[in-house]
């Protein structure tokens, strides 16, 4: 009940960048949205969206994750009760609850909230299957569950399987399993991976988000592993693994007490409450090592896996605010900090910190009265009020941004028009718009970066924007960028380009034209000379007035990067001179 309330006030009003929106708008549609298509949390955001309609379209999806979060505290808790006591065991879950990661998941649309509750679902039957006092046939039961939980990690998201290992070092008791309860878990795991079957029978029904397009067997597994996506496997490393294990040490540092210093260099006070929270959680490991060993081992194993191991296993590139100094100019980056890939971990961290608590208390309350014995249980608070005001998505302008800025952009393409956009954040808004709210459905988006996906490229030769013979065989960006503009002035559709996109995108998109800013978005011109710049004051006029000024205030100390670039591109309509700095910086002049 405290996390549901923290997260119920907390949770994002409406839309929010990155991958939420495009979310929001599979489950509202039945759509497919990016691989690997999560078919089964579509399901799960769709009766959400019916069964909580009256809150509005995104926020109805969100509270999907808000239930989901303050569920899986709900059922840490009861799971640790056994362990450490009720006390300790809400502490733990509050604790965890609170880690920002984890907070951040919970309030907003997207997958990992679900994910969060499958895993400690698994954790659970686990633990359940591991115990001493049942009988064999229980334990077999469990070991059933265990096996239905991992293989709807398939339809739901792999990130269920981190707690995999931790789940079965719980479960190792008693004797080995006979060969009928191993047909058994064949069967049930079958069952758990049918709901994969959502995947095409979605797509067949031919919604506008249809990623992948998955109505072969081909296709659907193609996008269960995320072939559409370069991804790097164990060997070589694309990083160095020194970094890529302390990429994790830095998001480690963010999750305590990020509000007392929201940016990503350490700093003396949230640092100071992150060597605590780690020392409370060496404590917590080793007060359940004592209280049972299988507890403890199963514990250490998930705070390992949930950490070094997801490091391992996804090599990835340094986030964008690591290591910005030591390594050399041009190196790849990730595209957005990836600490919610670490999620389980964090929560994992956060329950043994609990643990820990509970192990001062109890040798508090040998010494001093029991007032006093239980004030180590307050420190569970210590997240929570660090953490309250950079994890509030209610704070404006920011939980206004990606509906304002989506809402501009379309209104500044012509009707009919085309818009062609850099990526997520001036793509899914605007997918939501137009998908579930049906504004400015005329609009055809050509989402630049996704042009090299097959898949995408069938999607725009259906809506006749690119040529049959542009489709299997890949002519080049700048080719393929050219041609969608050549169908576009044949079928006399008005192009605009996002200010988001690269300007040398641009030049690829029309060679022969010059650029003219209207304010969020460029027109070409053959009017100037080829490849120039120019300025349409009367259209940045119109576009600047439809900006709410509030979209301009000055956004609360932590808030995500994304919305500060967004606000930017409002500052656009702003430019007066060919000159001005904003121009060539933040509105991709040059």
């Amino acid at each position: 009940m405290v996390l549901l309330a923290t997260y119920l006030g907390t949770a994002a009003p409406d839309l929010t960048f990155w991958d939420a929106s495009e979310f929001v708008t599979a489950a509202q549609t039945l759509g497919v949205p990016h691989p690997p298509g999560t078919p089964l949390w579509v399901l799960m955001g769709h009766l959400a969206a019916l069964a909580f309609r009256e809150a509005g379209p995104a926020r109805a999806v969100t509270l999907l994750s808000v239930l989901a979060s303050a569920l899986a505290g709900g059922l840490g808790a009861a799971m640790a009760t056994r362990w450490i006591g009720a006390r300790g065991a809400v502490a733990s879950a509050v604790g965890a609850g609170v880690m920002l990661s984890v907070w951040n998941n919970a309030t907003e649309a997207e997958v990992y909230a679900v994910a969060l509750l499958a895993s400690i679902a698994l954790l659970a039957a686990g633990e359940r299957a591991g115990r001493q006092d049942i009988s064999d046939q229980t334990r077999a039961r469990w070991r059933g569950v265990m096996v239905l939980v991992a293989a709807l990690a398939i339809p739901l998201h792999l990130s269920v399987l981190v707690a995999l290992p931790a789940a079965i070092a719980f479960a190792l008791r008693g004797a080995w399993p006979r060969a009928r309860e191993v047909v058994g878990w064949a069967a049930i795991g079958a069952l758990g991976l049918s709901a994969v079957a959502i995947l095409p029978l979605l797509s067949a029904q031919g919604p506008v988000l249809d990623s992948g397009h998955p109505v072969t067997l081909r296709a659907m597994l193609d996008v269960l592993q995320r072939k559409q996506y370069a991804v790097a496997g164990l060997w070589p490393r694309i990083a160095p693994l020194w970094l890529q294990l302390g990429n994790v040490f830095e998001w480690a540092d963010w999750q305590v007490a990020y509000g007392l210093h929201p940016s990503a260099a350490p700093a003396f006070g949230r640092t100071s409450l992150t060597v605590a929270w780690a020392w409370l959680g060496a404590l917590g490991v080793r007060a359940l090592w004592q209280h049972e060993a299988r507890v403890g081992r199963a514990m250490l194993l998930l705070l390992a896996s949930g950490t070094v191991g997801v490091a391992l296993w996804l090599n990835m590139h340094a986030g964008p605010s690591y290591a910005v100094e030591l390594l050399p100019r041009g190196t790849v980056h990730e595209a957005r900090e990836r600490d919610y890939f670490f999620v389980l971990g964090f929560w994992a961290w956060g329950m043994c910190a609990g643990a820990g608590m509970s192990a001062i208390a109890g040798q508090l309350a040998r010494r001093l009265p029991a007032p006093i014995a239980v004030l180590p249980f307050a420190l569970a608070a210590v997240p929570l009020l660090a953490n309250r005001a950079v994890a509030d998505r209610t704070r404006e302008p920011g939980s206004l941004l990606p509906r304002t800025v989506a809402r501009l952009l379309l209104e500044s393409v012509p009707a009919n028009g085309v818009l062609y956009t850099a990526g997520d954040n001036d793509s899914f808004p605007l997918w939501y718009l137009q998908q579930v709210e049906q504004f400015r459905p005329d609009v055809a988006i050509i989402t630049v970066p996704m042009l090299g996906a097959r898949w995408y490229r069938d999607n725009l030769r259906r809506h006749a924007l690119l040529p049959d013979q542009a489709v299997d065989v890949w002519p080049g960006l700048g080719a393929l960028l050219h041609s969608t503009s050549m169908r576009a002035a044949v079928t006399r559709r008005p192009v605009r380009v996002s200010v988001l996109l690269d300007a040398r995108d641009r030049v690829l998109i029309e060679p022969a034209a010059a650029w003219v800013l209207e304010g969020l978005v460029y027109a070409p011109s053959f009017s100037l000379p080829p490849r120039t710049l120019g300025l349409d004051l009367v259209r940045m006029g119109q576009a600047s007035e439809r900006i709410p000024p509030s979209a301009l205030d000055v956004l609360p100390l932590g808030a995500d990067p994304a919305a500060e670039q967004m606000q930017a591109l409002l500052r656009c309509p702003q430019v007066r001179t060919l000159r001005d700095s904003l121009l060539v910086g933040t509105c991709n002049g040059s």
